[in-house]
């Protein structure tokens, strides 16, 4: 119990600690202040209407610098806090003078000086802008959300905004240099050359039509899959049939005494004229009745129509629509899709029960390399060859494949461990999929095999926890294709909340180089959001204005919020407010632009105290530590989070985020004496939405504004309109102040 106090109490100390920054200074500027610039705040919505002010308002600070001779720039945002109701309000930076009161009682003052007016005269801007056709072109809210900006050693400006989110670079007077630089997607997913994973159609898209068709196919591709995946089996007559297994349909008893179908893919069971086919055979050790797809001719299986295999869980709206088919004809379908639309497809087959159809007197895997040499479908970026047996995959690698002048991947399936590989288990060998999935084992599989396909559950466990399998695979240089997402609830762990996005993002976060997916498009588009080349909020013109028909990957106003250039004024380092889609929830990317290479790169991620809060600003501390502004989306009474961490580069967290500590919180400020106005019981509150400016002023002394989102109202009255207030705060700890950083 001791102990427990012990540590009780000096946890509290830490945090208590932590909180003890003092007001030191405040001041303030009205809400409605104004300035030089044409009437404003007419457009609602997209809609103008009638100008609301007389001219441009001092509102909105968003970024904060030292200007000279004890004078600050601020950066005010889009202006009315949307890109539909912002385009009169033009975006400038402000030079200001504050004179904090620093006695109870004592004056205050903010004195609004000169701005600079953001234009782009030389037309850098590649889409159209609101004042596209005038001479000067000053930007607007409506084109840009600038968020954040650092004056570089060159005497130029560099601008971080939220609608791209892009990169601006502005002369000293505010003429924009160069095209908006975009920001790149650099998910880093951990894939065994850094390669996109691939999304397999598991039978084409079996969660909407039924598998194995034309319809299935069809939807698999557009729904974007790389890959579509027909089974193998083989007819009467030696053709390669595309089914799930060697049955059609499988009963209980024959159906002239009552039989009922168990499971089907095709409705032969509905033919009277192959009711006497139904018959007892042993697949893969086990004995089974039903209708064997080596019972019939191909002309006989074109007669039949294929059927949902689980019509309980997905309907039969779609049965009898759609007949079976063979290889030759989904090569055939895969060709003329890349002749109509220039996308190459790959497919990906597997030969199903190689044993049992040798026993039959069909060699699968002869068949399945003549059709796919007789059809010219060999490039090895477009086939993969899979099989849950292992001495057909060698034989292919050894054997077959060198005769045929041909080289096609192979990968080994691997099933839940209580489903061992038939043929080993019939040759009496007692490996396990455990044995095989060993460090020796997948030694072993990498001698014949490019890859290995698991069970999910080798890679994410029943209680939803990553294992190392991915990494062991690929340090034995095995590509990893795991099996088989599908979006029913039924098929999801409940860690998962019936969202099958979280489960395919947390397969690729763990590295597989692919997946099979019953829905495909579900999966392309999460895949996507890991490979698409840029970050793109829904306000990126490429969607405002037709230029692309994606989806965004980052939420609105989630771009750029932190920015800032580095103490040697070579690098921009910039963070993002939001999660990117695919990220854990309540991380948030912070990049560095080399400004002399322009090369991008991800330094880390910055970890939320709760995936809903965003972040304000960023100012450097030294040349590996930052401050940034945290909150959550709360004002008044109800705002709990507005706090300022110390956010150090070179060091990570057990999860790899970037480790901060907290130096103040501004919701328990200590103001002794009595500075603000608002200061009850000696504690200072600052309970605004948006706090986004800081900057340090020397190791003990930091500078804080907020946004007040003119003409917002909220955070100190729910009717009284949001000033603009600026504190000095004394930090309880000093900082490590860099060489050069402060206020000169």
């Amino acid at each position: 119990m001791k102990k427990l106090l012990t540590a009780l109490l000096t946890l509290t100390s830490v945090t208590l600690g932590a909180q003890a920054a003092t007001l030191v200074g405040w001041a303030e500027l009205p809400a409605d202040t104004f300035d030089a610039g044409p009437p404003s705040g007419a457009w609602s919505n997209g809609v103008r209407g009638a100008a609301r002010f007389k001219s441009q308002p001092v509102q909105g600070f968003s970024a904060v610098q030292f200007g000279s001779d004890g004078s600050y720039w601020f950066m005010s945002d889009n202006g009315y806090g949307a890109k539909s109701n912002s385009a009169d309000y033009l975006l400038r930076i402000r030079n200001f003078k504050l004179t904090p009161r620093t006695a109870k009682g004592a004056a205050q003052k903010v004195d609004v000086g000169s701005f600079i007016q953001f234009s782009d005269p030389d037309k850098k801007v590649p889409w159209l802008i609101v004042n596209e056709a005038t001479t000067d072109r000053l930007l607007t809210g409506a084109d840009f959300d600038v968020e954040g900006f650092a004056l570089a050693p060159d005497g130029t400006i560099w601008v971080g905004e939220e609608f791209g989110p892009y990169v601006l670079h502005f002369s000293a007077t505010g003429k924009l240099l160069e095209a908006p630089v975009p920001t790149p997607n650099l998910a880093r997913l951990p894939t065994l050359k850094g390669q996109a994973p691939i999304v397999i159609g598991h039978r084409g898209s079996a969660g909407t039509l039924p598998e194995h068709t034309l319809g299935s196919y069809q939807a698999a591709v557009d729904g974007g899959a790389d890959f579509i995946e027909p089974d193998l089996v083989v007819s009467k007559d030696g053709v390669l049939i595309d089914r799930h297994e060697p049955l059609l349909a499988t009963l209980d008893k024959p159906l002239d005494q009552g039989g009922k179908v168990l499971e089907a893919t095709a409705d032969v069971a509905k033919h009277p004229e192959f009711a006497s086919r139904a018959r007892m055979g042993k697949l893969d050790g086990h004995d089974v009745y039903g209708f064997w797809v080596n019972d019939f001719t191909l002309a006989e299986l074109k007669t039949l129509k294929a059927i949902e295999r689980l019509p309980q869980l997905r309907g039969t709206n779609f049965d009898g629509q759609f007949e079976i088919l063979t290889l030759p004809e989904i090569i055939a379908f895969v060709k003329n899709v890349e002749a109509k639309t220039g996308k190459k497809i790959g497919i990906y087959p597997e030969t199903k029960h190689p044993s049992y159809m040798k026993a039959a007197g069909f060699d699968i895997n002869q068949l399945l390399i003549d059709t796919l040499k007789k059809e010219n479908f060999t490039d090895p970026n477009r086939v993969f060859i899979q099989s849950f047996e292992v001495n057909n995959l060698k034989e292919l690698k050894t054997k077959i494949m060198p005769a045929a002048g041909v080289n096609i991947p192979l990968i080994q399936l691997i099933n839940s461990d209580d489903q061992p590989a038939y043929d080993l288990l019939a040759a009496g060998d007692t490996r396990t999929p455990k044995d095989m999935l060993s460090d020796a084992g997948l030694k072993e599989i990498a001698s014949y095999a490019t890859g290995v396909g698991p069970y999910k559950r080798w890679i994410v466990d029943n209680k939803g926890q990553t294992t190392d399998l991915v990494s062991r695979a690929h340090a034995a240089g095995l590509y990893i294709h795991t099996w088989t997402l599908r979006s029913e609830p039924t098929y999801l762990l409940p860690q998962y909340k019936n969202d099958p996005e979280a489960e395919m993002r947390q397969l690729l976060r763990a590295g597989v180089d692919g997946f099979f997916t019953d829905f495909p498009a579900t999966g392309a588009k999460v895949a996507a959001q890991y490979t698409t080349p840029f970050v793109r909020s829904p306000q990126n013109p490429d969607f405002s204005q037709g230029v692309s028909s994606s989806a965004a990957n980052l939420p609105g106003s989630g771009g750029f919020e932190g920015f800032n250039i580095s103490p040697d004024g070579k690098t921009i380092y910039a963070l993002l407010e939001k999660t990117v889609a695919g990220d854990l929830p309540g991380q948030i990317r912070l990049h560095a632009l080399d400004l002399a290479s322009r090369k991008w790169s991800l330094v880390g991620r910055y970890p939320l105290d709760d995936a809903s809060n965003s972040i304000g600003d960023m100012t450097f501390v030294n040349d590996h530590q930052v401050l940034v502004l945290e909150r959550d989306q709360a004002q008044g009474d109800a705002a709990k989070n507005k706090r300022v961490y110390l956010l150090d580069m070179a060091a990570t967290n057990a999860d790899g985020t970037l480790k901060k500590t907290q130096v103040a919180d501004l919701m328990n400020i200590s103001d002794p004496q009595g500075l603000a106005p608002s200061t009850q019981g000696g504690v200072f509150k600052f309970p605004y939405v948006t706090i986004e400016n800081i900057i340090v002023l020397d190791a003990r002394t930091i500078l804080v504004a907020n946004d007040n989102n003119y003409p917002a109202t909220g955070g100190r009255g729910k009717d009284v309109k949001d000033a603009n207030e600026f504190l000095w705060i004394k930090l309880d700890a000093p900082l490590q102040l860099g060489a050069g950083l402060g206020r000169k």
